[in-house]
């Protein structure tokens, strides 16, 4: 039975998202852009540098704030409904609050995360005081809550955009309190909820500063965060790149003990890109040349007992033993980024010069999401990419002009 609030909801006005960008004006969303830059993974350590970019970004924060770019979603605390469009995809979710002392409870992860990169977003959490990137989170379809957001998406929405990349973006506030006790008693029934997205984003706020907010019921430990049924949900993979620059990589070596355990079947990159690969089936992509990975034996049930994900069948065989990469969240030698790319840039990475190859698994399903959280295991890190996110901003948790 997870905890999840409304609360005083920030929602860009319209004007705000329409506003074309000068030399002079930036547009809302550069300054989103400006507010994260110090969570950039790619920023020097220089801490003359880092003091300046976090200079700038509360100078973009202020910025929003001093524009008037932002309007109340409702005088009463609200949940708000989200529903986006996207290619032929449309996601519904409800954004609200969740408690962060509850992962490992009724939230549930299932993938690993590396300490430093939650350190940082926590340090950017605290220092901007907010919260505008909801922790996506899944669970089994509930007709309840179904029936409930189908009800709301009825009514015209209180807010619409049109993004950069033709993503069509509705909001409803739902604040009418009969309304508000039905989505929570419906969310109530729910058993657990599991963190499709936003890892590192939820370790963060479990080390945040508790909200000193004595008039409420509240918990301090509060986390920004949109409920998506698993039959929203689009799961991509994320490939794992091997990278040269930081030591050799013997990758004919690498080959040959490949084929100790698949058969490598020569193939056209064009022709497998967009493929659905079958199970434990791999595609390993070169420079001169790209392979799919075929298992040299099949296993029954009865045989391997313990089913996991492809993507964590790889590192347990392939990654670790053969490639040597034993801890994939501290290795220098692995890097990861979603499938949800187009071949053009995909082969734009294969030929940079610090990659040596590159290996492609089969996305895992949302019940492989699902059935490795309730047994509280753990796949790698970038383990699943889920489109089309909810972008930052849209809807901001901002402690210093809101109360819950």
């Amino acid at each position: 039975m997870p905890d999840f609030y409304p609360f005083h909801a920030q929602i860009p006005t319209a004007e705000a998202m329409a506003l074309k960008g000068t030399e002079k004006v930036s547009t809302y969303m550069e300054l989103v852009q400006k507010v994260q830059q110090p969570l950039s993974h790619v920023l020097s350590n220089d801490p003359n540098y880092r003091k300046e970019i976090q200079h700038k970004a509360k100078e973009g924060l202020d910025e929003i704030i001093g524009r008037f770019l932002w309007d109340t979603c409702s005088e009463e605390p609200s949940y708000v409904l989200y529903q986006s469009s996207y290619r032929g995809m449309v996601q519904t979710g409800i954004i609200g609050l969740c408690d962060a002392t509850q992962i490992g409870n009724q939230i549930l992860p299932h993938e690993q995360i590396r300490q430093d990169r939650a350190a940082t977003i926590a340090d950017w959490s605290q220092s901007m005081n907010l919260q505008w990137t909801p922790i996506f989170l899944s669970y089994r379809h509930n007709q309840a809550l179904h029936a409930l957001q189908s009800s709301v998406i009825k009514n015209t929405c209180d807010y619409h955009y049109t993004l950069a990349n033709h993503t069509q973006v509705s909001l409803w506030c739902i604040s009418e309190e009969n309304q508000k006790e039905a989505f929570r008693n419906a969310i109530a029934e729910i058993p657990y909820l599991y963190i499709a997205d936003g890892h590192h984003r939820a370790a963060a706020c479990r080390g945040l500063s508790p909200i000193n907010n004595e008039s409420t019921r509240y918990p301090g430990h509060l986390m920004l965060s949109v409920l998506m049924a698993d039959r929203d949900l689009k799961i991509y993979p994320f490939y794992r790149r091997i990278r040269n620059d930081q030591a050799p990589i013997p990758f004919w070596e690498i080959l040959d003990k490949l084929k100790m355990i698949f058969r490598l079947k020569p193939c056209s990159l064009e022709q497998m890109f967009y493929q659905y690969l079958p199970a434990r089936h791999f595609l390993l992509v070169h420079k001169e040349a790209c392979w799919l990975l075929q298992p040299q034996h099949r296993t029954t049930n009865n045989q391997n007992p313990r089913y996991i994900p492809d993507v964590q069948w790889l590192q347990e065989n392939v990654l670790g033993p053969i490639c040597g990469i034993i801890d994939p969240t501290s290795d220098p030698r692995i890097d990861f980024g979603s499938m949800n790319l187009t071949l053009e840039n995909f082969r734009a990475i294969l030929q940079e010069a610090a990659t040596e190859f590159i290996l492609i698994p089969r996305a895992p399903s949302s019940e492989d999401v699902f059935r490795t959280a309730d047994n509280r295991e753990f796949m790698p890190p970038k383990s699943t990419s889920f489109e089309p996110k909810i972008p930052s901003g849209l809807v901001v948790f901002h402690n210093q002009i809101n109360s819950l």
